[in-house]
């Protein structure tokens, strides 16, 4: 006990010394204290300008310029991927060469007097010319399939001849240019496809480049199918489903597939492959699993559906019906169940039909949430009928059925139609003439737009990927002189008549013999 207390004790009168010596010796001044503001909450910027940002700093000590501190602009991708510090001034203004993403950029300032470090951040999206805008497919002058994207990151640029351009050998009969991947920037997930008959490559995303190697064959692991090479795939799902790049079925659009010339579908989930590989085709049932059916060159799916499990429609030829895959790990489709008094039939074959046409939508009528799907079938008498079902999960629901009424002239001679996602109204052209009609049963009217143009038609398609809230009408069309046009028109919504408007500023002239198009969001 006595050690124990002398301790204490001298414990104690050291500490009255130390206060003692120390009392009045504190030398109390204000640092200086310096605020960044001014920074906006993102900045877009394009590989090849300048990134200019001049920030917003004060100092609380008035008589301090900027050069009293120390300046460091740090970009970095995550945690573990740091780019490099690409500024030391107090304004930024460089040029930066790093893979299109987005990037957080922070900005450090430290006082050069006592080392305090103050700091403020932003986002910087890193894109190329191609990274955002609209990728139109169809023909040049000589019928070859050629490819051209109207840009739209910053100015609304046109790149044109890119298939000619690419490296890629010359192609026939377009069919589409679309992205796959989502928001990814995994090359083995994101890819950017150029669909022809006579051959199908995915591009480079940055440059839009090609190359043969770059084609089906090499990511499909089928063992059905001798000859790889000759596999050629037209039409492809998901599709993109809003502006900023997202796609259907999930952030990296895991659950997708292809239709190809031969009408095969080959069906890919990307979570448990790491990327965009195929295996075999899945156009078959299990009850007769050697036999493949050829599939109608259409996929019907919920277009706005995201996050979800991915399901999808599609349409035998052989026996005329209907098809579900519900499961995109599964190694074979099937059939759909009708239920007596249901408004038609799946199998269109028991109802004497065969179809016409598909497309999805965004419209939401009785509770489909993420868009019904439309199909135009007929009869062996001429008539024609529309069904509206929403295609998804493993029992696809039935909405309605329309009988397509005689006052809709040449509806059954349609080079295309179009459905709008707003109205229970289609758009359809035969030659150079545009035609709406009202299918809303019992008010049911036709509609003739003479005053569109003289030129041939080559492609209708509403907009359900950028600004579907409008209900945009984009129709292309085509003659030898002035070429290729497409232009955007605003359908009314007044429930007594079908009116379109043009958009401001929405034509673009002297184009390819549009086919097809489709948006790209991302890099």
């Amino acid at each position: 006990m006595k050690r124990f207390s002398i301790i204490i004790l001298t414990a104690y009168i050291t500490f009255l010394s130390a206060c003692y010596k120390d009392k009045g010796n504190y030398d109390y001044r204000d640092i200086n204290e310096i605020k960044i503001s001014g920074l906006a909450a993102g900045y877009a910027y394009v590989l090849g300008t300048t990134l200019h940002i001049d920030p917003a700093i004060q100092m609380s000590q008035k008589d301090l310029d900027t050069a009293a501190a120390a300046y460091y602009w740090i970009l970095y991708k995550d945690e573990s991927t740091i780019i490099d510090t690409i500024g030391r001034s107090a304004v930024l203004d460089t040029r930066i060469v790093v893979e299109p993403a987005v990037y957080t950029l922070w900005l450090r300032v430290v006082d050069k007097a006592t080392g305090v470090t103050y700091k403020a951040n932003t986002k910087v999206t890193v894109s190329t010319l191609f990274s955002i805008g609209m990728l139109l497919i169809g023909t040049d002058n000589n019928g070859n399939a050629e490819a051209e994207m109207i840009s739209m990151v910053k100015d609304t640029i046109i790149f044109r001849n890119i298939l000619s351009s690419s490296g890629l050998p010359g192609l026939r009969d377009p069919m589409s240019c679309m992205f796959f991947g989502g928001t990814s920037t995994n090359p083995n997930i994101a890819r950017l496809w150029v669909m022809t008959k006579s051959g199908s490559y995915f591009l480079d995303r940055l440059t839009m480049g090609g190359n043969t190697s770059r084609k089906f064959a090499n990511i499909c692991i089928t063992n059905e199918i001798a000859n790889k090479e000759a596999i050629t795939p037209v039409v492809g799902m998901p599709q993109v489903r809003d502006k900023g790049g997202a796609t259907s079925g999930g952030t990296n659009a895991w659950g997708r597939a292809v239709i190809t010339t031969d009408g095969d579908i080959f069906a890919t989930h990307s979570l448990l492959n790491g990327g965009d590989y195929y295996a075999n085709p899945i156009n078959r049932e299990a009850t007769d699993f050697s036999k493949r059916l050829k599939a109608a060159p259409y996929f019907w799916y919920a277009i706005a559906n995201y996050g979800s499990s991915p399901s999808m429609m599609w349409y035998d030829t052989d026996n005329q019906r209907f098809m579900v895959y519900a499961n995109f790990v599964a190694a074979n489709s099937t059939a759909p169940a009708d239920v007596a008094g249901d408004i038609f039939s799946w199998n269109l074959a028991s109802q004497g039909r065969t179809l016409v046409y598909g497309e999805n939508s965004r419209n939401t009528d009785n509770g489909s949430t993420n868009g019904n799907s439309f199909a135009i079938v007929k009869d062996n008498t001429g008539a024609h009928y529309i069904y509206k079902f929403y295609a998804t999960g493993t029992a696809p629901q039935k909405r309605d059925l329309y009988t397509v009424s005689p006052i809709a002239i040449d509806f059954d001679k349609a080079d295309f139609y179009a459905f709008s996602s707003k109205r229970t109204v289609i758009f359809y052209s035969v030659g150079n003439k545009l035609y709406a009609y009202d299918y809303n049963k019992g008010l049911e009217k036709f509609y003739q737009f003479p005053e569109l143009s003289a030129d041939e038609i080559t492609m209708l398609k509403f907009d359900t990927q950028i600004d579907f809230s409008t209900n945009s009408l984009y129709v292309a069309t085509y003659n030898g002189t002035t070429k290729g046009r497409l232009r955007r028109y605003n359908v009314g919504s007044n429930p007594n008549t079908v009116d379109i408007t043009p958009v401001p500023g929405a034509d673009w002239d002297g184009m390819i013999k549009i086919k097809d198009m489709n948006w790209r969001g991302v890099n």
